[in-house]
């Protein structure tokens, strides 16, 4: 080899420029995978937390519709929405029995009838820079488990109108309770009692003048009946009386000027807006001196009766009752109200007996016109769907309860009513008494029924213990709360 080929050689071995290059390489990859891996891995820790809170968000939206079988639809509805834009998200709702809601307070029949709502999300995260590595996607998971009530308590005045009429003085199937359907629907009430708040937690509620109201009162309930009694008689339901408080027609005073109450001398209301009910939030007893409870047959008394002598006439009754709480709530911004209302459903009073008057002007309906208003004689069920209708758009929540509803009935209504847009469905002329108590309500899952006569709730059919369903009309009037996802 020749001097020249020799000293190329040696130049070419000797020449390092550019072997730092593979290196540079190297390192420049290490650098981008560790930045794509703490920028992936923070895109996954905030998508983790948006998916918890998407799932705490649907288990509250779930459980507040509880028992409803609409339950999980709302829990989806919720997780459809959680904000994670293009990544794709599972959701599992699943209703759960646990025992230790039961014990509680709040009931539990079956999973179809749940007191707790688990939402299970699951993500598929695609990455950015830890594809470099190979990891194309990071699956993630967030589990929220809520109870149907058991939050923050919201301060209520509840209305409960009760049918005293004579066919509450039937003998219930046995399947309720052992007595007349009247003591079956009061034990039920006194349910409500037993769960509402009668003042703030950890508190003992001191009641002080008439009405029975404690000092920082949570939530007031007033009972109500129909047909109405004289107010000079009301007091016998509540203070363990002999006899029944008098009862009087429906009458109307001045139809013609717009006066659709009854006069001074009668009411629905046996008890006013009370809070004593227990001596205190978390007192497992119900104060037996009470006339709330003294009513619902709560302490050593028997309460109200069904002595009858009048037909059914809901549309007054609720009328008056909404009045009450508009009433009671005053410029109270905090307070909400809610109404109650349980019968079999059929309205029969009648004018040609005297069951319904009016003492100045003539009551609609009367005539050749088919499409009547309030008030009537005629159309009854179609004027108590509008009555309920018009204390729900006043923003009272209507539950109503069909306790031996029937599937036939309303005769008057198949030719003389009104269709009227209820909250629980829509009444037209021609519908049973149990379509009116399921169109009364302000929701359709504040409609329930215990299936004597066939009538049954679409939102919450398996429920039909009235026991259960004051624990699930008590627990729809408290905010649900999250849980342990461990709780049994």
């Amino acid at each position: 080899m020749n001097n020249k080929c020799k000293s190329n050689l040696r130049r070419f071995l000797n020449d390092q420029q550019g072997q730092v290059l593979p290196w540079v390489t190297s390192m420049m990859l290490a650098l981008l995978g560790m930045a794509g891996l703490t920028v992936d891995v923070g895109r996954a820790y905030v998508t983790e937390r948006e998916l918890q809170f998407s799932s705490n968000a649907a288990a509250l939206a779930g459980a507040a519709q509880l028992p409803s079988n609409s339950a999980t639809s709302v829990a989806n509805t919720y997780s459809s929405d959680n904000g994670l834009g293009a990544i794709t998200v599972t959701s599992t709702p699943t209703p759960e029995c646990l025992t230790t809601l039961v014990a509680r307070g709040l009931a539990c029949g079956a999973p179809a009838n749940a007191n707790a709502l688990q939402v299970k999300q699951t993500a598929v995260m695609p990455t950015l820079f830890m594809t470099v590595f190979g990891i194309r996607t990071v699956n993630l998971q967030a589990i929220a488990t809520a109870s149907e009530s058991g939050g923050t308590g919201q301060k209520y005045n509840v209305a409960v109108v009760l049918d005293t009429t004579a066919s509450m003085s039937d003998a219930d199937s046995g399947l309720q309770c052992t007595g007349s359907q009247e003591k079956c629907a009061l034990q039920g009430v006194t349910q409500l009692y037993g769960i509402m708040d009668p003042c703030a937690l950890n508190t003992t509620c001191v009641a002080s003048g008439t009405p029975h109201q404690v000092t920082g009162a949570v939530d007031s309930i007033s009972l109500f009946v129909f047909p109405a009694v004289t107010t000079a008689t009301q007091s016998k339901d509540s203070t363990c009386p002999s006899s029944n408080p008098t009862i009087i027609p429906y009458t109307f005073t001045n139809v013609t000027t717009g006066n659709y109450l009854l006069p001074a001398t009668a009411t629905y209301q046996i008890v006013p807006f009370e809070s004593d009910y227990r001596a205190s939030d978390t007192a497992t007893t119900l104060n037996a001196t009470a006339p709330l409870v003294i009513a619902a047959g709560g302490g050593t008394c028997s309460g109200v009766q069904s002595p009858g002598g009048e037909g059914t006439y809901y549309a007054q009754a609720i009328i008056a009752a909404q009045a009450a709480l508009v009433a009671q709530a005053g410029t109270d911004t905090d307070v909400k109200s809610a109404m109650i209302i349980i019968s079999d459903g059929d309205a029969t009073a009648a004018s040609s007996s005297g069951q319904i008057t009016a003492t100045t002007g003539t009551l609609n309906g009367t005539g050749s016109n088919h499409t009547v208003t309030y008030p009537s004689a005629l159309g009854e069920c179609g004027q108590a769907v509008w009555a309920a209708a018009s204390a729900a758009s006043a923003g009272t929540k209507v539950f109503t309860i069909g306790y031996g509803a029937e599937m036939s009935g309303c005769t008057t209504d198949a030719t003389y009513s009104m269709t009227v847009a209820g909250g629980g469905g829509n009444w037209t002329p021609g519908d049973s008494p149990c379509q009116a108590i399921a169109a009364m309500a302000s929701d359709a899952a504040y409609f329930f029924s215990d299936k004597g006569q066939g009538c049954s709730s679409t939102e919450n059919v398996n429920l039909t213990s009235l026991k259960q369903i004051f624990q699930a009309i008590a627990g729809s009037l408290t905010l649900p709360a999250l849980i342990p996802n461990s709780t049994t």
